[in-house]
C-alpha cells in the first residue's frame, strides 16, 4: 500500500472515531439533563380513569 494512502485511511478512521465518541457524549449529555420519568403519574391517571368508569357505572 502506498505510504500516503495508509496515512489518509489512518486520518480519516481517527475523524471518524471522534464522530462516534463526540456522539455518544452529546447523546449522554442530553440523556441527563432530561427531567426522570414518573412512571406513577401514568398509574394514577389509568387509576383516576378506572374509579371514574366505576362510577359512570353505577
Amino acid at each position: 500500500m502506498h505510504p500516503l494512502a495508509a496515512i489518509s485511511l489512518v486520518f480519516l478512521a481517527a475523524i471518524a472515531w471522534m464522530g462516534t465518541i463526540l456522539t455518544l457524549l452529546i447523546a449522554l449529555v442530553k440523556a441527563r439533563s432530561r427531567p426522570p420519568a414518573e412512571p406513577r403519574s401514568h398509574v394514577q391517571s389509568a387509576e383516576t380513569r378506572n374509579s371514574d368508569d366505576r362510577v359512570r357505572q353505577t
